[in-house]
């Protein structure tokens, strides 16, 4: 149940502040509608990469290869590659994006401040224009891998669809590119270097020959001797060969061979670096790159930002949320009371009746007996007819107390009518209900004890009178039929105030004679009631209150402040005798709510 009661107290807040939620809500998506269409589109195209991690020679195609443990790191090694500054400058140069005005540094605020003032900026260096542009393109470039695949995303963003493709394939040429210049300027290098070797080769060569034609000149033995034989003559140990008919000694045969195989092993090496160099030289013309471009961009369509209708749908639930927040603080903190359950929500106290808003108050007739006279002009009038409903709630809820049971209705009942703020119409109701209790053959008393602002007088066109002020004063007490006057329209006895007081008037409520006088007025009435100021206002009513049996509270619709009522209430619960019921009216409601009350009750159709 306790659930139930909760979701009608939501759904009653709801409906009563829907005005307040659709305002609140119907703003915030009007302005996010304004700053959507406001802001420029922006336009995302990508690119696709793959990355090939096995090794390539073209003129050695077997020799292809690739190592799975480092093929991951080699991936995220690409990624950050193209996102470098020597990838991304060439496409600043490729792109032509310092001439951009989407890239270009523009003028800083110091700089326009001080145009303003007739200073001159020296324009930004050409570095510095570099440096900016850069910055600008790194921001629209983003690259990401796909998972643990070989594929990488590359995306460049700008404010043209066109733009953002033409950019993203850029990127991916300008590091296609790089990654080719790179390999074949790392083949150049090593070219370089085994051209440093194969000259020293060459040299070391040379040296050999010449040293073995400078040894075979100075033996003349050795041109008619068998070069071929000499492994074997030397594996034989002689002191002396002899071949074709000439001695020659084993130590020169030994020096002749040791100088030819150094001779050959040079040439050999010679041979190993040349063939290396000419490779080198081939493979500085025949590079390919690792990484393809698989996919090219395309001109995008539909702009990444902003995402139009995902912001909207979470825009239109934020604002609803804001809406529901407004109405929160409104119905429970800020706004004044605009519905029946509101008022019970807001001040725990039961509502007793909703008055109608109509001409003829006091308030719009200052000098005139007012609204109260609608109880005897038009006594089937809604407002007449909500009077009696006040009147019937304040009996049930006297009846609810057990103390006033027990009492047995011996004595006149006392109740109070206040309000927490000026202009609330307590008074117009204070009038009202004891002329109703009047004409109900009630013997009625009302007792005007706003005695800083009185205005009972003007409801029974009668004069102020000082003399209820006199005795609160300490005069000697003329007796109460010498203080009360008589309303001719309904026969209720009246205490007027006298005109407005300009001292504290807390001081006479809080002296024994108001409180003789309403033991009095108990044993001579049935009812009596009470205008007081307004608990804001002034204390009095808080003195009042402990001498009542039942306090009427009204507040105005949609005008007094929940803050101010809430206050006003704990005050009077913290001062009456306890069980001492406190019921409100919702003063001056809109009147259209009652037009088809009155088109079916009015006296025309009766």
């Amino acid at each position: 149940m306790n659930e139930i009661a909760d979701l009608r107290t939501l759904f009653g807040l709801m409906r009563r502040q829907v005005w307040t939620i659709l305002a609140f809500a119907a703003a915030i998506f009007l302005l996010t509608l304004i700053v959507v269409f406001s802001v420029t589109p922006r336009y995302t195209a990508q690119a696709l990469l793959l990355v090939d991690t096995s090794s390539k020679n073209l003129l050695d195609p077997d020799t292809a290869s690739a190592n799975g443990l480092t093929d991951n790191s080699r991936v995220e090694s690409e990624v950050r590659i193209i996102q470098s500054d020597a990838v991304l400058l060439d496409v600043v140069r490729d792109g032509n994006l310092l001439s951009d005005p989407e890239f270009r540094p523009g003028r800083g605020a110091i700089a326009r401040v001080r145009d303003l003032f007739g200073g001159e900026t020296a324009p930004a260096s050409e570095s510095v224009a570099l440096g900016s542009v850069l910055a600008s393109l790194k921001d629209a470039v983003r690259v990401r891998r796909e998972g643990l695949t070989y594929l990488i995303t590359v995306g460049v963003t700008s404010q043209d669809a066109e733009k953002a493709a033409r950019l993203a394939n850029l990127v991916t040429t300008a590091y296609v590119r790089n990654q080719v210049d790179g390999k074949v300027a790392g083949t150049i290098a090593a070219r370089n270097s085994l051209q440093q070797r194969v000259a020293a080769a060459k040299q070391l060569l040379a040296e050999h020959e010449i040293e073995l034609d400078a040894f075979t000149a100075s033996h003349h033995d050795l041109p008619g001797f068998n070069i071929d034989a000499v492994p074997r003559i030397s594996a034989a140990g002689f002191g002396t060969m002899a071949d074709g008919g000439s001695a020659v000694p084993s130590a020169t045969v030994t020096q002749f061979y040791s100088l030819q195989q150094s001779s050959q092993i040079a040439r050999a090496q010679y041979q190993n670096l040349l063939t290396r160099l000419q490779d080198f030289e081939a493979q500085a013309t025949l590079q390919l790159a690792d990484s393809r471009v698989v996919s090219q961009a395309m001109a995008p369509i539909d702009p990444s930002y902003p995402k139009t209708l995902p912001i909207l749908a979470v825009m239109a639930m934020v604002a609803v949320g804001i809406g529901l927040g407004a109405a929160f603080l409104r119905e429970f903190f800020v706004g004044g009371f605009t519905g029946e359950d509101q008022v019970s929500a807001v001040l725990n106290i039961p509502l007793a009746a909703v008055v109608p808003h109509q001409e003829g108050s006091e308030l719009d007739k200052p000098h005139g007996r007012g609204l109260s006279d609608t109880i005897i002009t038009a006594p089937l009038s809604v407002f007449s007819e909500s009077i009696r409903r006040i009147r019937v709630s304040v009996e049930q809820a006297l009846l609810s107390r057990a103390a006033f049971l027990d009492d047995g209705q011996e004595q006149g009942i006392v109740i109070m009518v206040s309000s927490p703020s000026h202009q609330d119409g307590k008074s117009t109701l204070a009038a009202s209900l004891a002329r109703t209790y009047s004409r109900a053959g009630k013997r009625t008393l009302l007792i005007d004890c706003d005695l800083r602002k009185p205005s009972i007088h003007r409801h029974v066109d009668r004069e102020p009178t000082p003399a209820f002020v006199n005795l609160l004063r300490g005069e000697p007490d003329p007796g109460l039929a010498n203080i009360v006057v008589t309303d001719n329209a309904t026969n209720l006895s009246v205490i007027l105030g006298a005109r407005p007081a300009e001292f504290p008037t807390d001081d006479l409520l809080m002296s024994p004679k108001i409180r003789a006088l309403l033991s009095r007025a108990r044993q001579h009435f049935d009812y009596v009631v009470i205008d007081t100021p307004p608990v804001d206002a002034a204390v009095d009513a808080l003195y009042l209150a402990r001498l009542c049996d039942a306090v009427l509270f009204v507040v105005r619709w949609a005008n007094t402040p929940q803050s101010v009522a809430r206050k006003a209430v704990a005050e009077l619960k913290a001062n009456v005798r306890d069980g001492v019921p406190i019921v409100a009216v919702l003063n001056r409601q809109d009147q259209k709510k009652w037009l088809s009350f009155g088109g079916a009750y009015s006296p025309s159709r009766t």
